[in-house]
């Protein structure tokens, strides 16, 4: 029969405590950022459109900050397009169909585009890959009191009897 120890329990629950707790807050800020609210308005739904697609004649705005007649022309395809009944997804095919995927301000899922999207994520899980591998084993060095921390901590005390003693705690 193998025994083992009482303190090996609590000793691994600490240590597991920081992760399981990051772990719950991730859980919850997924949870409830993928329930979201009520759906967008028909108007919200244009303005989200048109703040993800640029504006055709100007270089680097969206439709939804340009006043061109092209940025006119985008805005009313998207209000036609969702009064039809066409989905957000539809609308974007829609318009790249018409003026090219680089139109559209946010990068797509597949060749090039997803290195745009997947740089930063790989990125960020190897950053808390390398932490977690750093500070593993990592313990604070035990503190070791020397004479001089005594006698500096003993002239700090005496200092500051004698310094209120003399003018009753008031200083300038």
């Amino acid at each position: 029969m193998i025994m083992r120890s009482s303190t090996a329990g609590p000793s691994a629950l600490r240590r597991w405590a920081p992760w399981l707790a990051m772990l719950a807050v991730v859980v919850v800020a997924l949870v409830a950022g993928s329930l979201g609210g009520d759906p967008p308005s028909d108007r919200e739904r244009a303005q989200n459109l048109a703040a993800g697609i640029r504006c055709p004649q100007c270089a680097s705005q969206s439709v939804a900050n340009s006043e061109t007649p092209s940025a006119k022309g985008v805005k009313v395809v998207i209000a036609d397009r969702i009064a039809a009944g066409n989905s957000d997804e539809e609308i974007r095919d829609f318009i790249a169909s018409r003026y090219g995927r680089d139109v559209l301000l946010d990068p797509a899922g597949k060749g090039f585009g997803a290195l745009v999207w997947g740089l930063p994520v790989a990125g960020a899980v190897i950053a808390v890959g390398a932490l977690v591998v750093r500070f593993r084993d990592w313990r604070p060095a035990p503190a070791t009191v020397t004479d001089a921390d005594r006698d500096l901590v003993a002239d700090a005390l005496e200092r500051g009897e004698r310094d209120a003693g003399t003018d009753d705690g008031m200083r300038v």
